[in-house]
């Protein structure tokens, strides 16, 4: 579930300022915020929220079965934060909210997945990311770290996420499309996550996303979106009613499949979003898995959500400016 907002040139429209488009993938689309290779000015900062819905029925295993082990239904309210210390230095923070159901006839033995929802916060995300390099493409490594934020179930169909800790490295570049598309441009990320280890087996994870987009107008614009995720290590699931599956049950490591669980995946998907002000961005995406091993297979997810930039500086001065003079109204 995630992106930030992102600061472009647009030539075309003949106008030097800068817009600030509000550009996500289900905003830090499966609570990983998919960082951006552009960043805000110095001092700059932006809040972002984004309502996310996500809606599984059928299970993929080791070779792609597709197996019906029962509705899971998620929302997800995500809130984000960012800031830009220096024109090449910014840190944010997120953290989702999220409210997970399962009806089906195979419950994990949990009180979760008792046909009701269960809510609350889960993992804080931590984001750093510098702009080594600007021309003729931006090019910008970054550094992440994800914490649980409480001791959550995590044995559930309807468990809100893993409850591991992970660290992130990666690196996204982007570059405007002119002279061939000059109002276009494409940004490519990938990143490496080191996950914790569970009973002592490792599921460090890569992820590459590839975004494409264009301006339709100063204010409105597309995207393409592609999102692969490839698991290295961690355990491939059998098929239920399968001997494997009876035999994995009876080990330790079933009680931690969903952490566990080798899983790769294709999504893709499409953005549109619009500039409200100089400083508002609303957007809407849509995304669906097109390929999976040992993953929920998530059926079209839709998420909405908003961008407000500002700049910290001008608040203070404000506030300082209204409280000298006693004015409610000073500017």
């Amino acid at each position: 579930m995630q992106k930030e907002s992102r600061l472009i040139n647009l030539p075309s429209t003949g106008n030097p300022r800068r817009l600030l488009l509000s550009a996500s993938s289900l905003f830090f689309f499966a609570c990983s915020a998919l960082a951006q290779a552009w960043l805000a000015p110095k001092g700059e900062a932006s809040f972002g929220a984004a309502y996310q819905n996500i809606y599984t029925r059928d299970h993929l295993f080791s070779e792609g079965e597709e197996y019906d082990g029962g509705r899971i239904r998620m929302n997800v309210a995500i809130f984000g934060l960012n800031y830009s210390f220096t024109d090449r230095l910014s840190a944010s923070a997120s953290i989702p909210y999220a409210s997970a159901r399962y009806d089906g006839r195979t419950p994990h033995a949990t009180s979760v997945d008792n046909g009701s929802y269960h809510s609350g916060f889960t993992d804080l995300r931590l984001d750093l990311r510098y702009n080594l390099w600007r021309e003729p493409a931006m090019i910008t490594p970054f550094v992440s770290v994800i914490i649980p934020t409480r001791d959550y179930p995590t044995f559930a169909h309807a468990a809100l996420s893993s409850g591991l800790e992970q660290y992130v490295v990666g690196v996204a570049a982007g570059r405007r499309l002119d002279p061939i598309l000059e109002a276009g441009f494409a940004q490519l990320r990938y990143s490496y996550a080191f996950a914790e280890e569970v009973l002592g087996v490792s599921h460090d994870r890569s992820n590459v996303d590839l975004e494409i987009g264009y301006f339709l107008s100063p204010s409105l614009g597309v995207s393409a979106i592609g999102s692969y995720q490839k698991t290295h290590g961690g355990i491939e699931l059998p098929l239920p009613g399968t001997p494997e599956a009876a035999a994995f049950r009876q080990t330790p490591y079933y009680v931690h499949h969903d952490q566990l669980a080798q899983s790769n995946f294709l999504n893709v998907g499409g953005i549109v979003s619009y500039a409200l002000t100089g400083t508002v961005d609303v957007f809407a995406s849509y995304q669906t898995m097109v390929w999976g091993r040992s993953v929920h297979a998530i059926q079209p997810g839709l998420a909405f959500g908003m961008s407000f930039g500002f700049s910290p500086r001008r608040v203070i001065r404000s506030f300082v400016r209204k409280s000298a003079t006693g004015d409610p109204s000073a500017d």
